[in-house]
């Protein structure tokens, strides 16, 4: 379990968000999977909503703009720490990523960029002001881990090492073998990559993949799909413990992972 209330160290994952076609019903299903409560920002951040855990932000739901409606399932959005989002979008572009939306303040939240890395993943950066990213973490009915799917693992690790300082060893474990690497920072596992994957198209982009912490994998499967979601691969075993992939009533994917009680 990991409580935060200071700003996160750069180049650790730090906030997930997702934007949706509709970001109440999208609510209804995360409350009554994670027993998330949830915050309107009101009409100035337009009607994002904060999802907190036992009070604790986790998570944000914003709607998709007007112009993205028809462009199928939403993602969730990685967001990672940085001290300067400026410099930071700087040595996205130097290390050979796209800056896809420049840096611009969030009220008086933080500072906000979103990128995508040379494979095609995309990955926002988050200077924080007001707003510090998520208070809990790593427990259930949280964010537990952060992976990258990359189509070219080498690049991606070369990628986020230049931009965020990224230690990279290789995965131990069950999965060990298989190309995937551990991103750290001063010695903490912060993130991983993996190969994306031959029964995903060859066209298909890398992404970033939002793990969630459940107590029970087998229960919380079963309760996405009695809410409308649907169950994509598993449950399985992995080298972080017992997972399954889902996806939420109106398709955006995530991961399920197995953790001690909440918090």
């Amino acid at each position: 379990m990991t409580f935060r209330d200071t700003p996160w160290p750069e180049g650790t994952p730090c906030w997930v968000e997702v934007q949706v076609d509709d970001p109440v019903r999208t609510s209804a299903f995360y409350r009554q999977l994670f027993g998330w409560t949830f915050f309107d920002h009101g009409a100035e951040y337009h009607h994002y909503l904060t999802a907190r855990l036992n009070g604790r932000a986790v998570a944000d739901i914003g709607p998709r703009p007007a112009g993205e409606r028809a462009g199928g399932p939403s993602a969730w959005l990685v967001c990672f720490a940085v001290e300067s989002a400026d410099a930071v979008a700087q040595k996205i572009t130097e290390a050979g990523g796209r800056l896809l939306l420049p840096p611009g303040d969030v009220g008086s939240h933080g500072r906000f960029a979103v990128g995508a890395d040379p494979t095609g993943a995309k990955f926002a950066i988050w200077q924080a002001d007001e707003y510090l990213g998520a208070e809990v973490a790593d427990v259930a009915g949280s964010v537990v881990w952060h992976h990258c799917l990359s189509g070219d693992v080498e690049a991606s690790k070369a990628f986020y090492a230049d931009v965020f300082g990224h230690t990279v060893t290789p995965a131990s474990g069950a999965d060990a073998g298989d190309g995937g690497v551990t991103l750290a920072l001063d010695g903490r596992p912060v993130a991983g990559i993996g190969e994306l994957g031959t029964e995903v198209p060859t066209e298909a982009s890398s992404y970033w993949q939002v793990m969630f912490g459940v107590a029970d994998v087998e229960v919380a499967t079963a309760t996405v799909t009695e809410l409308g979601g649907s169950l994509r691969d598993g449950p399985f075993e992995t080298r972080h413990g017992r997972c399954a992939l889902v996806a939420d009533a109106q398709g955006t994917p995530f991961a399920l992972r197995a953790v001690g009680g909440g918090s």
